[in-house]
């Protein structure tokens, strides 16, 4: 399939979005550039995958792969604007595209300094925090999956076919997660061997796991002039040989930097930066530091790629590196050169030996290819209306870093396991109309958050706790009462007192207006205090007996003139019509103090 896929000519049409070049390959899908009305997405169509053994799997991992964005809303992370079934049968996702390079294009293009590539790894943390604060895992960062936006250098996460989140099923056959082994953690590794022989034996994948990831691309950017090249590399996992840090390879590394990826590359996962909020922090303080040193390029610019493209289209896609041309780089600046190739020549022997290990245990997922990617977001462009988001689950529970077994979930999913039509020679396996259309609804119902287009889908938003600190933030910080209510407009950006339309599964941001004469919300919560949060739709079969209402939950709060503060407050208002994912309600009342999502 992934062939016929990816020789759709220009013009060929996906769902009425027509192709105007492929974009990408690999392992879990096929990438296009599509057009449709005037708007550009990367079209991401599911690739099905030879070793699952049927269509279930592949439909089953682009639902999960959708219902993780759809709990996300970030700007360094990539966002969905639709989805539909590819003419093969296939489901697909339609992401925004972007203009702009890969991690590693764009270190080689840009000779950026120190200060900005911690500048990229800040935001990068920042976004790995908030999305474990989610209890959503990516499980394959690298560095063909952060872009840089061409128009303003932000970094944006993308592909999360790999992600999982709390209560996922695990789609998996082998010991370990899907990933990209120069990516993993040791202990992944370790965890292999120790339990070689427990065919239902799982890694349990930590946040431990993203830290490790971070640094060993970190330590790429820093110690690599040319990191997009296919060439062999020093295995920053080896258990047996610890990375050089990276001072000792490239002199120009300050001390504090090559430090700090020293700690999150170690071996003990209890070593590293206890998780992403800490390490962000960490990043920060070494990029405010005023050293010289950290204004100077990573790279003399004469080690690094001339030229290559310069058009935003070349850019769309990942260069091809002529590896097999350039082996010559200088490798380390401060170490005997004929020790360092007696490292590597350990390393390939001991690779070797893993290989042939782990070939007769049969237990390690198949490698992800590296070369899937798609494009991120232009938060620029209009959104397309979405369906419902899904609820976000509650944040799961950092746990003590390293591996665990767990039992083999059992592989299920209401999508029928389908016999495809025998197809004529050259052309991709079809599912037959009815399961399409199974797919089409039944099937996709399973997700919350795909409404559109499938009644019943739209389910209430489940319980769950409120944000980390909340509790104490408002019995402490905000003097708030236990069920206390405020005035607000729920909408800042839509008329007060009248009726609009709230997106369902949307970001809001409420305001209390001028006007309330209410002596205690003018202490407490005074005009100017704004309120951030989702709206979602309630029918009135679910729950509701009266009447279907807009559910407004604020989790942040901030007051004229302070910080902000983490919150639990809930808006229940009757709704006056529901159509194409929004709810029709009034833009004011009250809200109410809870201390658990109802």
């Amino acid at each position: 399939m992934s062939a016929t896929l990816l020789n759709l000519p220009p013009g060929s049409l996906i769902d009425g979005w027509q192709v105007a070049k492929a974009l990408g390959d690999g392992g879990f899908a096929c990438v296009f550039l599509g057009e449709k009305n005037g708007r550009h997405r990367a079209i991401k169509v599911a690739q099905h995958r030879e070793s699952s053994g049927d269509f279930k799997q592949t439909h089953a991992r682009t639902l999960r792969e959708l219902t993780a964005l759809l709990m996300l809303d970030h700007p360094n992370i990539v966002r969905p604007q639709g989805y539909g079934l590819a003419e093969s049968g296939n489901l697909y996702l339609a992401l925004d595209y972007v203009d702009g390079w890969t991690l590693a294009e764009w270190a080689e293009r840009k000779h950026p300094t120190v200060r900005e590539v911690l500048g990229v790894f800040e935001k990068l943390a920042g976004a790995l925090a908030y999305m474990h604060g989610r209890g959503i895992l990516h499980r394959d960062l690298k560095l063909s999956n952060v872009l840089i936006r061409q128009s303003d250098g932000e970094p944006v996460i993308i592909d999360f076919s790999c992600a999982t989140y709390t209560l996922a099923e695990d789609l998996t056959g082998g010991g370990l997660p899907p990933g990209t082994d120069r990516y993993r953690a040791p202990e992944q590794f370790k965890f292999l061997r120790e339990h070689k022989d427990e065919r239902r034996a799982r890694y349990a994948f930590q946040v431990a796991d993203e830290i490790f990831a971070i640094g060993v691309m970190l330590h790429e950017l820093l110690t690599d002039p040319r990191p997009t090249e296919l060439r062999p590399r020093f295995d920053l996992n080896n258990p047996a040989l610890p990375p050089p840090p990276p001072r000792r390879v490239n002199a120009r590394v300050p001390a504090g930097l090559s430090d700090l990826v020293e700690s999150i590359l170690a071996r003990d996962p209890k070593k590293r930066p206890v998780d992403t909020e800490a390490l962000r922090r960490e990043l920060a303080e070494l990029r405010a530091d005023p050293s010289s040193d950290y204004d100077e390029p990573g790279h003399p610019p004469s080690e690094q790629r001339h030229g290559g493209p310069s058009c935003p289209e070349a850019l769309a896609m990942p260069s091809i590196p002529q590896s097999r041309q350039r082996h010559g780089a200088r490798v380390e600046r401060e170490r005997d050169r004929g020790r360092w190739h007696g490292l590597l020549a350990s390393l390939f022997a001991l690779l070797i030996a893993v290989l042939l290990w782990r070939f007769a245990g049969g237990l390690v997922e198949p490698r992800v290819p590296e070369g899937l990617r798609h494009p991120a977001i232009s938060h620029s462009a209009p959104p397309e209306p979405a369906p419902p988001a899904m609820p976000t689950p509650s944040p799961a529970p950092v746990t003590a870093p390293g591996p665990s077994i767990a039992a083999a979930p059992k592989e299920g999913s209401a999508l029928k396991p389908l016999s495809p039509e025998v197809p004529p020679q050259g052309r991709p396996p079809r599912m037959p109309k009815k399961a399409i259309a199974a797919v089409e609804c039944a099937s996709l119902s399973l997700v919350a958050a795909l409404a559109a287009g499938c009644p019943g889908a739209q389910i209430r938003p489940e319980s769950f706790t409120c944000p980390a600190g909340a509790e104490e933030a408002m019995d402490e910080q905000l003097h708030w009462k236990r069920g206390e209510n405020f005035a607000l407009q729920y909408d800042d950006s839509q008329k007060g007192f009248a009726s609009v339309w709230f997106t369902a599964g949307a970001e809001v941001v409420g305001v209390v207006p001028k006007g309330i004469n209410d002596d205690r919300q003018e202490t407490v919560a005074p005009p100017g205090t704004r309120f951030y949060g989702k709206a979602y739709y309630l029918s009135d079969k679910m729950g509701r007996a009266d009447a279907p209402a807009l559910v407004v939950r604020y989790d942040r709060v901030k007051l004229p003139g302070q910080a902000d503060y983490p919150i639990c407050v809930v808006v229940e208002m009757d709704a006056l019509a529901f159509k194409d994912g929004k709810v029709q309600a009034y833009n004011m009342g009250v809200g109410t103090r809870v201390h658990r999502w109802p």
